[in-house]
């Protein structure tokens, strides 16, 4: 009995060891990912007001000596979401890989590795982690909220080619295996059937005009952790693209 006493002792003390390094490797990786977004924000000049003052100026040539894979940099007002957008060869690397490359749990924004890198394909999908702490795609479910869409009814794309205005056309959430999780269409005529499936998957109506013939779309996507949903639940914001 004493011998099983010191056992349980000793893998009690060895799980409370590792449960303390788990906590401080995450305590590290969430300074190591504000002190990195602070650096990268240098690089670039937001305006207090987007809306109203629609200038923004993101020096990609200085982004690409840190990552060549930078694609764009996106804001959405009222949440963190102010990063730079990767894209890798495929779409498991920046799940776990922070801009600079480094290995970080909380991993990058990431467009997904079959989209044009220009935002130019009918539906370009954009990927991140929700994190309890609100970093990366953390925030994305306050747009599962109408009061909140009608606060901030636009993000923000910025690219060398281009900035865009996103205007939001549906939120909404839905399985991993929804019928929403589209990127490329055979005719113009699935485009617009796709169009208005995720409308009416929508929680609130929005008051976007849209035309499927010639409007294009960004798809914000990430995981979902709220307690009355099945695990495989994914939120899905959908957004016309509209350039400045």
């Amino acid at each position: 009995m004493k011998k099983l006493k010191v056992i349980l002792l000793i893998l009690f003390i060895v799980s409370f060891a590792i449960s303390i390094y788990n906590i401080l490797q995450i305590k590290k990786e969430l300074s190591e990912s504000d002190q990195m977004k602070e650096e990268l924000i240098k690089l670039v000049e937001i305006p207090e007001e987007p809306e109203v003052e629609e200038t923004f100026s993101v020096d990609f040539s200085e982004l690409e000596k840190i990552n060549s894979d930078v694609v764009g940099w996106i804001v959405i007002e009222g949440t963190q979401v102010n990063y730079p957008i990767v894209q890798g060869k495929d779409n498991s690397y920046y799940l776990n890989h922070s801009f600079d490359k480094s290995w970080s749990s909380l991993g990058s924004i990431f467009m997904d590795y079959r989209s044009t890198n220009d935002f130019s394909d009918y539906n370009t999908f954009i990927y991140g982690h929700h994190t309890k702490n609100g970093s990366m795609f953390g925030e994305l479910y306050k747009y599962m909220d109408a009061t909140f869409y009608k606060e901030h009814p636009f993000f923000y794309l910025y690219s060398p080619e281009g900035i865009y205005k996103v205007e939001i056309i549906s939120a909404y959430l839905d399985s991993a295996e929804s019928d929403s999780y589209v990127q490329k269409f055979g005719s113009i005529e699935d485009y617009k059937r796709y169009i208005n499936l995720i409308v009416k998957k929508s929680n609130y109506i929005t008051d976007t005009i849209f035309d499927s013939s010639t409007d294009k779309i960004i798809t914000l996507y990430s995981c979902s952790h709220e307690s009355n949903r099945r695990k495989e639940d994914r939120y899905f914001i959908h957004g016309k693209i509209i350039k400045i």
